[in-house]
């Protein structure tokens, strides 16, 4: 068992106050911190306390010690904390992921380069558990729920798409619809959301007459209109429906989901990758042929849901499954043991080792190791991802 250190991640979206508060600090951060990575990727790899390397090295010098019969960490871990929304994006399956790949490196584009779609050959289904109440768009409301949402709204510039639902092919219906506002010329883009945001303030301000659910997609046009001004995204968050976490829960993305995260702290479990495909509320690239091509338009279900008894949140992703833990627990490696508030006690009875983790502060299991036994202080939030190394 070793301590492990996560990297902070600044991206603009990110938190000053919320990862800053975990760690104890009383002032906020000189910059917003988005996420905190736990793990071996090369972008940012955990280091190793007291030892002059990191996780990735680790793994890589002993590889069947550290990780039985894999030979790389198949996961990434991640404190997430988002005071505005990220992008709109989905990611590719495996076959998309090693295809793009593949195509972008025959045409010679750098993997640094501005417009690379794919830095790697794998897909990145991702599940997030909110820490606190957390905000998040993902998949297609029901084609029913959109013709609603534009019937209410009535914004002139919007009833050409409007009819272009009812077809009886839900996913056509909206991949059509999409298309269509993504692709919008500057100018028509521009005077639509004048009127739409307009109107969605009308809404909030006198329409409390309509269902819950449709003041809150007129409340979240207005909100992310805001932060970016002009973006065919703040259409597009209309197509998607609006999921509130409460702390536990949990939202499980999959391979061509097209989702963005809103507001909220929460700890975030993926495949090793950082293939993303964006839709909307960026300024980074986008390639809009690439993202229909991967995207999945048919509705989707509530997404969310709870652990089991355990604590385990099931995903059909063969490379992570991640545990909320409890006292009495036991941790077999590979596996990362993370507190994220309270504080835990691990040992390991061979060697009598032990470890005390206090907020964003984490031990890395290996798999030659004996399990790990934790103890928990009252209303502490930890967590243990492990890989899938059969």
């Amino acid at each position: 068992m070793q301590r492990i250190e996560g990297t902070i991640r600044n991206y603009a979206w990110g938190s000053r106050t919320a990862i800053a508060r975990l760690r104890g600090e009383s002032s906020p951060a000189d910059h917003p911190e988005a996420e905190m990575w736990f793990g071996a990727h090369p972008g940012a790899p955990s280091p190793v306390v007291g030892a002059d390397k990191n996780l990735a090295e680790l793994i890589a010098a002993h590889p069947q010690e550290q990780l039985g019969s894999s030979a790389e960490l198949p996961f990434l871990l991640k404190i997430l904390a988002a005071d505005k929304a990220l992008s709109i994006q989905a990611h590719p399956t495996k076959a998309q992921a090693e295809e793009g790949y593949a195509r972008e490196n025959g045409q010679g584009i750098a993997l640094d380069a501005f417009h690379r779609n794919y830095k790697d050959d794998n897909h990145k289904p991702e599940l997030l558990v909110a820490v606190t109440e957390f905000s998040a768009l993902a998949g297609f409301r029901p084609v029913s729920e959109v013709a609603e949402l534009l019937d209410v709204l009535d914004v002139a510039e919007l009833r050409g798409h409007r009819a272009m639902l009812g077809s009886g092919d839900d996913a056509a219906d909206l991949r059509s619809v999409l298309t269509t506002w993504i692709t919008l010329p500057n100018e028509v883009l521009s005077r639509t959301l004048q009127s739409l945001v307009r109107r969605c303030e009308e809404l909030c301000e006198t329409g409390a007459d309509h269902p819950a659910w449709i003041r809150t997609a007129a409340a979240t046009v207005v909100e992310l209109a805001a932060q970016h001004p002009g973006d065919s995204g703040v259409l597009c968050a209309m197509l998607l429906n609006i999921v509130e976490l409460q702390p536990g829960q949990a939202l499980y993305l999959d391979a061509g989901q097209l989702h963005a995260y809103l507001r909220g702290l929460g700890v975030e479990i993926m495949a090793n990758s950082d293939n993303v495909l964006r839709g909307g509320l960026t300024t980074k690239h986008m390639d809009v042929p690439e993202l229909m091509h991967v995207v999945q338009c048919a509705p989707l279900d509530d997404p969310s849901f709870e652990p089991d008894e355990f604590g385990v949140y099931h995903t059909p992703a063969p490379e992570f499954e991640l545990r909320r833990l409890h006292s009495g627990d036991t941790v077999a490696g590979p596996a990362i043991v993370l507190c994220v508030s309270g504080s835990v006690s691990c040992t390991q009875q061979a060697g009598d080792a032990a470890e005390e983790l206090a907020p964003t502060q984490a031990v890395w299991v290996a798999a030659s190791e004996e399990p790990v036994a934790v103890d928990l202080a009252a209303e502490t939030v930890a967590f243990a991802a492990t890989a899938d190394t059969s």
